[in-house]
C-alpha cells in the first residue's frame, strides 16, 4: 500500500517536466517572432517562456530523486543506497538550483507586467543584471548551507503579491466603479498571472490564514532532515499571511465582479479554489495527528484517501494548472502573434498537446482511485484525441477567443513611457538564461563531486 501510495503522489512529476519544456520552447519560437508587440508584452511573454523551462528542468531532476527512491533496497548499484546519499546528491542540487533560477526570474515578472514599474530605455539590460546577479549568489549559497534559508529565498517571490495585488484593486476599481474601457483586460489578466504563479498555494488559503499549515512545515522539515533557521520560519510565516490575503482579495473582488457584470470563466475558477482551500482546511483538522505525529513521535503514514485528493488538487494545481494559465494569457493577451506566417502550425501544436496532457493525466488519476480497467481508458484517451483531431479549428477558436492588450490598456488609461527596444536586446536575455542554468547546473555537478557535505 506504501508503494502504490507512492506512486500516486508523483504520477504526474514526468508528464510535468514534458510539457513544461515543450511549452517554453514553443512559446519562445512564437514570442521572438512577434517583433509588433509592445516592449512589455514581448519581455512578459519572454519571461513566462524561460519560467516554462526552467520549471520543466526542475521536474526533471525531481523525477530522477523519485526514482532513485523507489530503487531504494532494490541492489540496483547506482550508488544510492540511502535517502541521505540520495539528499546529498547531484540531483538534489540539480532541483535547488534550477529552483533558486527560477525565483531570480518570476521576481521580475510583476515589475514589468501589466504595468511597468521600470520605465527605461535599458530595462532589459537591467532586468538581466539583476536575475543573474541574483542567481549568482542564490544558487551557491542555498546548496551551501543545506537549504536552512528556504524560507528567505522565497522572497523573491513576494513581488508579485506587493505589486499585482493594488495593480489589480487599481484597474479592479476602474472597471467597475468609473467604467474605464479596457480596465477589465488589466486586471483580468492580473488575476490570472497570480492565480499561475501561486495557484498550487491559494488551495491553501484558508489554513495559511489560520495557521494551520505550518503543522505541514514540521512534517517536511523531519522527513527531509532540512533544518530551517530562525530568520526562514519567520519569513514563510508572513508568506502564509500573503498567500491567504492575497487570494481573498481577489475572491472578493472577482465575487464583486460577478455580482456586478455577471459570471465568467475567471470568477468561475477563482470559486473553485475558494471551495478547495475550505475543503483542504476541513480535511487536515481530520488528518492532524498523521500530520503532527513526525515532530511528537513517529510519522505515521498518510491515509490513501488523503493523498488521492492532494494529488486531485495540488498536484493538478502545480503541473497542469500553470502550464494552462501561463498558455491562456500568452495567447489571448497579445504577447505573441498566433496568425504570423509559421507560427500558427505552433500555437496548434501548443494548445493540442496541452489538451491531450490534461486528458490523459486526468485519466490516469482517475484510474488510480476507480477500478477501471486500462482498455477503457485507452478507449477514452483514444476517442478524446479524434474529438481534438477532427475539432481542431473550433477548440481553437474556443482557447483562443477574442484577444485583449492590457499593455495598451495601462498606456490609454495611466500612462507609460514610450520605449523602444531593439531585438538585439531580447536575444542577450534569452543567451543570459541560457548561461544561468548552465552555471546552475555546473555548480550542482561542482558541489557534488567535490563531496562539499559528505
Amino acid at each position: 500500500m506504501a508503494d502504490e501510495l507512492y506512486e500516486s503522489l508523483n504520477e504526474l512529476l514526468p508528464v510535468a517536466s514534458v510539457v513544461h519544456i515543450a511549452l517554453g520552447v514553443m512559446a519562445l519560437v512564437l514570442v521572438h517572432r512577434s517583433s509588433d508587440r509592445e516592449w512589455n508584452e514581448r519581455f512578459a511573454g519572454l519571461l513566462i517562456s524561460w519560467m516554462m523551462v526552467i520549471l520543466g528542468m526542475q521536474y526533471v531532476f525531481s523525477t530522477l530523486i523519485d526514482y532513485r527512491i523507489e530503487q531504494l533496497g532494490t541492489g540496483s548499484g547506482s550508488g544510492f543506497f540511502t535517502y541521505e546519499s540520495i539528499f546529498y546528491s547531484w540531483m538534489t542540487y540539480g532541483q535547488s538550483a534550477l529552483e533558486s533560477a527560477f525565483y531570480a526570474s518570476i521576481a521580475i515578472l510583476p515589475l514589468i507586467y501589466p504595468y511597468p514599474l521600470i520605465q527605461k530605455k535599458n530595462v532589459v539590460k537591467i532586468c538581466t543584471i539583476f536575475v543573474l546577479s541574483v542567481a549568482l549568489v542564490l544558487v551557491p549559497i542555498d546548496i551551501f548551507t543545506e537549504f536552512s534559508f528556504r524560507g528567505v529565498k522565497y522572497m523573491l517571490i513576494w513581488s508579485g503579491y506587493i505589486v499585482w495585488t493594488p495593480v489589480y484593486l487599481r484597474f479592479l476599481f476602474g472597471e467597475l466603479l468609473y467604467e474605464e474601457e479596457g480596465a477589465r483586460a488589466v486586471s483580468s489578466v492580473t488575476a490570472l498571472l497570480m492565480l499561475g504563479a501561486y495557484g498550487q498555494s491559494y488551495i491553501f488559503w484558508l489554513q495559511n490564514l489560520t495557521g494551520v499549515s505550518t503543522v505541514y512545515f514540521g512534517r517536511w522539515v523531519v522527513e527531509d532532515f532540512v533544518a530551517q533557521s530562525f530568520l526562514s520560519s519567520s519569513v514563510s510565516m508572513v508568506q502564509l499571511a500573503l498567500t491567504g490575503g492575497t487570494f481573498l482579495v481577489i475572491f472578493l473582488g472577482e465575487s464583486w465582479r460577478a455580482m456586478s457584470r455577471g459570471f465568467n470563466t475567471l470568477n468561475a475558477v477563482v470559486s473553485l479554489v475558494f471551495v478547495v482551500g475550505v475543503l483542504w482546511y476541513l480535511l487536515t483538522l481530520v488528518n492532524y495527528g498523521d500530520a503532527e505525529s513526525c515532530v511528537l513521535t513517529a510519522c505515521q503514514a498518510w491515509d490513501e484517501n488523503f493523498v488521492d485528493w492532494y494529488v486531485f488538487t495540488f498536484q493538478v494545481a502545480r503541473f497542469l494548472g500553470v502550464p494552462l494559465i501561463f498558455m491562456f494569457i500568452l495567447l489571448n493577451y497579445n504577447m505573441v502573434d498566433s496568425n504570423a506566417e509559421g507560427s500558427k502550425m505552433i500555437t496548434r501544436i501548443m494548445v493540442l498537446l496541452l489538451l491531450l496532457v490534461a486528458t490523459s493525466s486526468l485519466i490516469e488519476m482517475i484510474q488510480i482511485i476507480l477500478p477501471i480497467p486500462e482498455m477503457i481508458t485507452s478507449a477514452l484517451f483514444a476517442g478524446g484525441v479524434v474529438v481534438f483531431i477532427g475539432w481542431e479549428e473550433r477548440i481553437m477558436d474556443q482557447i483562443i477567443t477574442e484577444t485583449s492588450s492590457a499593455a495598451e490598456s495601462v498606456k490609454e488609461l495611466v500612462g507609460v513611457a514610450d520605449i523602444r527596444i531593439q531585438d538585439g536586446e531580447y536575444r542577450f536575455f534569452s543567451m543570459a538564461m541560457v548561461a544561468m542554468v548552465c552555471y546552475a547546473l555546473l555548480i550542482a555537478v561542482l558541489f557534488h563531486s567535490m563531496g562539499i557535505h559528505s
